[in-house]
């Protein structure tokens, strides 16, 4: 037993219950599964991007390729880049467990990709707030659905 296998075991086993969570959430509907969400999002338009990487450089570039994104309007609580979410149906059942990517606040005054582009935007919205959120996910996502916050 070496000086570092007690840090590869932690892994293992935060991964197994990630992975048991997960199943959890997508198995129940949201009113069984006990779980209350504070910060929600609606799902007005929903689509896919592939942003170049002259626009936003490689590593970004490569990050954000064939992601979903998500415009609407935060109906509670807050959200931030790098948020765990998940995604509901229309339904109730979970559809995705992701997380936020990135995030930029509409304010109307600037196009979807205009403000990629600049990446000189805040990072959160809070209730009210018009916004676009790039999930980690690259399909199952549709208009009217909603995205809460973990």
């Amino acid at each position: 037993m070496g000086l570092f296998d007690f840090l590869g075991k932690g892994k293992e086993k935060a991964a197994e219950q990630e992975a048991k969570a997960k199943a959890l959430l997508e198995a129940a509907p949201v009113g069984s599964s006990g779980i209350s969400f504070g910060s929600q999002f609606s799902c007005a338009t929903v689509f896919p991007i592939a942003p170049k990487p002259l626009d936003v450089g490689v590593k970004r570039s490569r990050e954000l390729e064939n992601r979903i994104v998500v415009s609407g309007s935060v109906k509670g609580g807050e959200f931030e880049k790098g948020d765990a979410v998940v995604v509901l149906g229309s339904d109730g059942v979970v559809k995705a467990v992701t997380k936020l990517l990135d995030l930029i606040p509409d304010d109307g005054s600037v196009d979807f990709f205009t403000e990629l582009c600049a990446n000189m935007h805040k990072k959160k919205a809070a209730l009210g707030v018009s916004a676009w959120l790039i999930l980690d996910v690259t399909s199952g996502v549709d208009a009217g659905d909603m995205i809460a916050k973990l």
